[in-house]
């Protein structure tokens, strides 16, 4: 993540319940051999699984499959899921065979019921009523007021989450999907659990990481990742500048650390969202960022403007505009080359750029 989470990010309450559902659930198969109302809690979130009959279906084909597995897979599912609900410890030391006992059958239906308890039934009526009302548009809401987590995109910082339109109710309101940090489809007892669920934008989610695994690249290398509530790599990432005359500069992404962890984790993060392909891909037109964001006049103003854009940026801008960290570590990269040449390109392009306008409007 670029930006960890704020302090006090808050929880959604219906993952929440889902998730405690089931662990309760998978304790109580142990030791049951018939399937029945009683694997689940007494209160209404139990209620409300075992009265949709989607749900329904999807927890007993799992009682069913694990109650058909050799040994003692009943427990070891149950236990590999309470030993690691702490899921700040799971990112320090990663069980990435944390599954591998269960057969196919068995991995398929905990595939197929966390899949739904995700998608389906976190929406029921009765789920949402037991968790106070506050349904995924609202905990979306809160996720992102400024108070919170703002409106860009955590792990890259060049995306907002949602477009927010005026006028319309805030269950009307779009909102971003929420990214399994740790992917459902290899991590399916996490598919709820509501430290392991995240807004991302759209880039980040659907087409950069996508089922992306943190802790195995696709190389088949292992890696570590940052725990998205406690740490973050803005303190470790900056631009450098090559060739700035060249046609077409060079602006690279740099890692500004030499602590082996920290950068095993950074590159995950490269490799799992795009990082520097995003960045470095963005700044190709440099020339159209600086008439974009400072439109100099001459080279003494845009000296003046990337000093100031080189400033520190507050908190609140980070999280209501886009690119806006990515573009201070680039002015401050400029701020440190001699921008004299750079200038006199610059204004030769305007200059034809304004002959080229005044002669179209000409007419010639």
């Amino acid at each position: 993540m670029l930006f960890r989470l704020v302090d006090g990010t808050p929880c959604f309450e219906v993952f929440r319940l889902l998730n405690l559902e089931l662990l309760h659930f998978l304790e109580e198969a142990i030791d049951k051999e018939d399937f029945g109302r009683q694997l689940f809690t007494a209160g209404a979130i139990g209620d409300a699984c075992w009265a949709n009959e989607n749900t329904l279906d999807k927890f007993q084909k799992l009682f069913v499959d694990l109650s058909n597995a050799d040994g003692d897979t009943k427990q070891q599912l149950f236990l590999a899921m309470q030993n690691n609900q702490d899921l700040e410890v799971f990112f320090g030391n990663p069980q990435r065979g944390l599954l591998d006992f269960l057969n196919g059958d068995c991995r398929s239906s905990l595939k197929e019921l966390s899949s739904h308890l995700y998608s389906a039934t976190k929406d029921l009526v009765p789920v949402v009523a037991a968790a106070g009302g506050v349904n995924i548009n609202s905990h979306f809401s809160d996720y992102r007021s400024l108070a919170n987590n703002g409106n860009v995109c955590k792990a890259c910082g060049m995306e907002k989450l949602a477009v927010i339109r005026a006028g319309i109710t805030e269950q009307r309101q779009w909102r971003s999907d929420y990214d399994h940090q740790l992917c459902k489809s290899k991590y399916p007892i996490f598919a709820v659990h509501p430290n392991n669920l995240i807004p991302l934008c759209s880039v980040c989610n659907q087409n950069a990481k996508r089922a992306k695994d943190l802790f195995n690249s696709t190389d088949g290398n292992t890696r570590l990742a940052f725990y998205p509530y406690t740490e973050e790599a803005r303190d470790f990432v900056g631009i450098e500048i090559s060739n700035l005359l060249d046609p077409e500069p060079a602006f690279s992404v740099f890692w500004s650390t030499e602590n082996e962890t920290v950068l095993d984790k950074l590159k995950t993060w490269d490799e799992v969202y795009e990082i520097r392909n995003r960045v470095e891909g963005q700044l190709r037109a440099i020339e159209d960022i600086i008439v974009d964001e400072i439109n100099p006049i001459d080279e003494a103003h845009l000296i003046r403007r990337i000093q100031d854009e080189a400033r520190p940026i507050v908190e609140d801008t980070l999280k209501r505009k886009e690119w806006v960290f990515w573009y201070q570590k680039l002015f401050a990269a400029l701020e440190l080359v001699d921008l004299a040449p750079f200038a006199a390109k610059l204004g030769f392009i305007q200059e034809q750029g304004a002959n080229g306008g005044e002669f179209i409007l000409s007419g010639g």
